[in-house]
């Protein structure tokens, strides 16, 4: 027998934890970079709905992507730094290149929030 699949290649997610006690701790501008690819893989994927994933249903095409000022504007009320992001992918990419550790908590915020979306399109 052969060694289990790593949770890379068995499609589990493989970014670190950003918070609680054994929280890893990349760089910020790492985890700005992984999380703007996780939101790249989900920003165009369906919501599930009560009943299930809305992609089979004809009359609601809603989107992670539909969502994206929403999470900004919860983004933007808990933290400065994201006041002047008109998007999510902008947001990212100016947290990215600061590589300060300011960038943290809004990085961990917005690591819960794709995590959900995830969550619920996977039917975790």
């Amino acid at each position: 027998m052969g060694a289990p699949p790593s949770p890379a290649r068995a499609g589990k997610r493989i970014r670190p934890r950003l918070d609680g006690p054994h929280a890893a701790s990349p760089a910020p501008a790492v985890l700005a970079l992984q999380l703007l690819g996780s939101w790249n893989r989900l920003a165009n994927g369906h919501v599930a709905l009560s009943a299930g994933c809305s992609c089979g249903v004809a009359d609601s095409q809603l989107r992670v992507q539909d969502f994206e000022q929403d999470i900004l504007d919860f983004l933007r009320v808990r933290h400065p730094i994201a006041l002047r992001a008109d998007s999510i992918q902008t947001l990212l990419t100016d947290l990215a290149r600061r590589a300060d550790d300011h960038a943290r908590p809004v990085l961990a915020d917005l690591a819960r929030s794709l995590d959900s979306f995830e969550a619920q399109h996977s039917g975790r």
